[in-house]
């Protein structure tokens, strides 16, 4: 029985445009505002080592596993896994993996596009010189207006989500792969200016130590399984995104290839961000933080207390809001294709509906973070609780299940392995550490870090 190949919103014509596009999902936040700190904190050099480690032997073989079977149905992830499933006469609950896992990625979109309001906050604020030769009070205190404005942070989500919108609507093939490659070269250029900038005006010196050092002594295992959890998300997996995007993988290439060059490249990407910012930081003499503390107060210090930090500062902030906004299209991507491949919607209007579900909930999540709201649970605000219900309930759920049926329940004809004794030798590798090692290792990442999450 033959695979039901759909080819509605068409094909990639060049593999760059799928690493592009992948590129713009994988490197993340998380890139500039969580790892390098927790890498430095959790011996340096041996944190990056378990890091690589856990990427390209647990997470790329299950990468593999989402863009090779859409590669095979050619559709949206929904579609890709019924169609294997009927082809490998399995349950046709199956889809229900991928059905959950779009959802899940809608919810990462919601707070994605509120953090990608302040960023765009930011890039206005920068270029304005609000904080040139600011004290470290004055930053957080305009962090802390910013937050405490419901009005101004709907603005800028709403600009953001326009955006987001549009660049979703475009066509695939002649629309967005144009966009997408035009995106990726601008933002390693402005990276590799960071890291000069970085290298010129900060303490370069004491970045390196701090990142590459190698000490033992100073990982724990706590450190270790946050370098297992970053190495999850990294890939988005269990979103269901990489496979959207693997429907559209132009025919006749290596999957595995792209996925390690995309590997190799988010990679680097955390190496020069982590560096560049951390020697700015250091160069003030600050506790740095992680997560907002660390983007939003440490960072505008630092830049508006250097030579040229508010152009620096302007361009910094840019990269981050381009990187989040092809970020939440790559999330919205499952859930627009499925509408447009399953029932028939004009792609702009699919874009828009998910854009309105993101823009509604958004909202919704943004007034419970005002302290004087009734919509807190268990003193936490909706915003805390998406994130805790999709990043970790619902993507390593949806992950698990989706490596236990790549694993067992899809027949090889379906990877399209080739014939020879290194092709052979290569899937048996590739097999053995998504069946054997991939579902523990996605099953910590669920238990482990679900309870790390609602115990903090």
């Amino acid at each position: 029985m033959a695979l039901k190949k759909r080819k509605i919103q068409g094909i990639w014509s060049s593999r760059w445009t799928f690493l592009a596009a992948a590129t713009g999902l994988v490197v993340s936040l998380g890139n500039f505002w969580r790892t390098p700190q927790e890498l430095g904190q959790n011996g340096g050099g041996v944190y990056l080592l378990v890091y690589v480690a856990c990427l390209f032997l647990v997470m790329l073989p299950i990468a593999v596993a989402e863009v090779r079977i859409a590669v095979r149905a050619r559709g949206n992830p929904v579609h890709a896994i019924d169609q294997v499933a009927h082809y490998a006469k399995a349950s046709k609950h199956w889809s229900l993996v991928t059905q959950i896992a779009s959802i899940a990625a809608l919810l990462l979109a919601v707070n994605y596009s509120i953090v990608s309001g302040w960023l765009l906050a930011y890039v206005a604020k920068m270029a304005s010189g609000v904080m040139d030769a600011g004290s470290l009070d004055l930053v957080a205190s305009e962090f802390q207006e910013l937050l405490a404005s419901p009005e101004l942070m709907q603005f800028w989500q709403r600009v953001f989500l326009l955006m987001a919108v549009g660049l979703s609507a475009l066509n695939v093939v002649r629309g967005m792969a144009a966009v997408l490659r035009v995106i990726l070269p601008v933002l390693l250029l402005v990276l590799l200016g960071l890291l000069y900038y970085g290298y010129a005006m900060g303490d370069f010196q004491s970045a390196l130590h701090w990142m590459f050092d190698l000490r033992i002594e100073d990982l724990t295992w706590r450190g270790g399984f946050s370098a297992l959890q970053h190495a999850f998300y990294t890939l988005s997996i269990g979103t269901g995104a990489l496979m959207a995007y693997g429907a559209y993988f132009p025919s006749g290439r290596s999957v595995t290839r792209q996925l390690i060059a995309l590997a190799v490249f988010d990679t680097a990407v955390l190496i020069i961000a982590g560096v560049a910012i951390l020697a700015l930081v250091f160069d003030q003499h600050i506790v740095s933080g992680s997560g907002p503390a660390l983007l939003f107060i440490s960072l505008p210090f630092s830049f508006g207390n250097l030579v040229f930090g508010d152009i620096a500062g302007t361009v910094f902030y840019l990269l981050l809001f381009i990187l989040s906004l092809t970020t939440v299209v790559a999330l919205m991507e499952p859930v627009v294709a499925y509408l447009v491949e399953r029932w028939g919607f004009m792609r702009w209007l699919a874009a828009l509906l998910v854009g309105g579900l993101v823009f509604i909930v958004g909202d919704l999540s943004i007034l419970s973070m005002m302290p004087e709201t009734e919509m807190r649970w268990l003193a936490r605000s909706l915003m805390e609780w998406l994130d805790i219900i999709a990043a970790n309930v619902l993507l390593p759920l949806c992950a698990l299940c989706f490596v236990l049926f790549a694993a067992w329940r899809v027949p090889k004809l379906v990877y399209g392995v080739r014939e020879g004794w290194f092709e052979g030798v290569f899937f048996w590798l590739w097999q053995a550490l998504l069946r054997y090692i991939a579902p523990p290792a996605v099953l910590t990442v669920l238990v482990v870090g679900l309870y790390f999450r609602v115990s903090s």
